[in-house]
């Protein structure tokens, strides 16, 4: 199952309840994004009561993200 994320995107922490929004997109390698291993990664902003404020952005690599979304412990809603 291919996973596309983009901004605007919602992950939603089936475990905590705690909501994301998918803020940004950049590259953490430095030889571009058509690299074979280019590393991208996410910032996310979480809603919850019980996020300290210091700890609502977070980031995420890509492939952790996609990963956690794949095995059903964060539910992924598209921003269409």
């Amino acid at each position: 199952m291919e996973l596309t994320l983009a901004v605007g995107d919602i992950v939603i922490d089936k475990i905590s309840g705690e909501i994301g929004l998918l803020v940004e997109r950049y590259l953490l390698t430095n030889k571009g994004p058509d690299d074979p291993i280019a590393l991208w990664a996410w910032d996310v902003y979480w809603v919850g009561a019980k996020i300290i404020p210091e700890k609502r952005l977070t980031p995420w690599t890509e492939y952790g993200l996609t990963n956690i979304i794949k095995a059903g412990t964060f539910m992924h809603y598209r921003n269409i």
